[in-house]
């Protein structure tokens, strides 16, 4: 281990100040995942830079373990890595900072005193904090099972209840003529008959990057309820002839058109998204 070490010990500093960023990166994707949904452009683009990022961080804290920064960092790393196991999309976003923040744990310098205390922290944090997440998930979400239907369903169990062609065609035409906003269609799966949901969301707050888009999600709206799944909607934008342009409302310009079966009474629904952003849309409270 000793071959790893840098002689001078200015570039150790340096490269110790340097590995700060990897807690800041993992700290911020870890917030992100929070707050928005990630969705990958390229996941096999995104993944390659993004595992390459690991390795090469863990390689420069392991050549300067016993400096400061890299003690802190290597202490430290598995706050963020806790939120990124609680809210990411996927296993292979959290993997490789764990992995990372587990190995740097046992091999930085920092004395025995400081790993004793920081460990059982990360042994409650991990063991207790999952625990009662899931307790609270559980407890508040309920057993449902939603699937947002797109094309990227899978599972015969909710496509063969629904026509999928016909969710193609209203999901191509999801988003309002003005842009503002878009609607997607929710099968819920639970103890009963199961739903049918409409929701709406603004459609001009994502934030795009280049391998992946961060999706606004905590200003959605369910504006519609079928208590019954298998339902595939007729959903239509339709001009809010209320609408003042004036910004004296702030009544959006159009309005959602919908049904739930053909021989349904077609129904009209003013999209009023919420003010505040919603930061518990985990919960998949109705």
């Amino acid at each position: 281990m000793d071959k790893l070490t840098i002689s001078n010990k200015y570039v150790r500093f340096g490269i110790s100040c340097f590995n700060l960023l990897y807690l800041f990166l993992i700290s911020v994707l870890a917030m992100w995942t929070f707050l928005y949904t990630i969705e990958l452009k390229n996941e096999t683009s995104f993944y390659i830079v993004y595992i390459a990022l690991n390795v090469i961080f863990f390689i420069l804290m392991m050549m300067t373990r016993n400096q400061f920064f890299t003690r802190i960092v290597s202490l430290l790393l598995l706050i963020p890595v806790f939120v990124l196991v609680l809210f990411s999309s996927a296993p292979a976003l959290f993997i490789p900072p764990f992995v990372v923040g587990v190995l740097m744990f046992f091999i930085c310098g920092a004395g025995d005193m400081p790993k004793i205390i920081w460990g059982s922290f990360y042994l409650i944090l991990f063991i207790v904090g999952i625990i009662v997440f899931y307790i609270i998930s559980t407890l508040f979400g309920g057993s449902a099972v939603e699937t947002i239907l797109d094309s990227s369903v899978t599972d015969t169990a909710v496509t063969e209840e629904y026509d999928m062609d016909k969710i193609a065609e209203l999901n191509a035409n999801s988003v309002s003529p003005d842009g503002k906003y878009r609607y997607y269609i929710i099968d819920v799966q639970d103890n009963d008959r199961g739903k049918v949901i409409i929701v709406v969301e603004p459609n001009d707050m994502d934030i795009n990057y280049r391998f992946f888009t961060l999706v606004e999600e905590g200003y959605s709206i369910r504006i519609a309820k079928y208590s019954t799944r298998g339902v595939t909607p007729d959903i239509e934008w339709v001009v809010n002839e209320d609408y003042d342009e004036s910004g004296e409302t702030t009544a959006a310009s159009y309005k959602l058109r919908y049904r739930f079966g053909e021989n349904a009474e077609w129904k009209t629904s003013t999209i009023n998204i919420p003010t505040s952003k919603n930061y518990l849309t985990f919960l998949n409270v109705d």
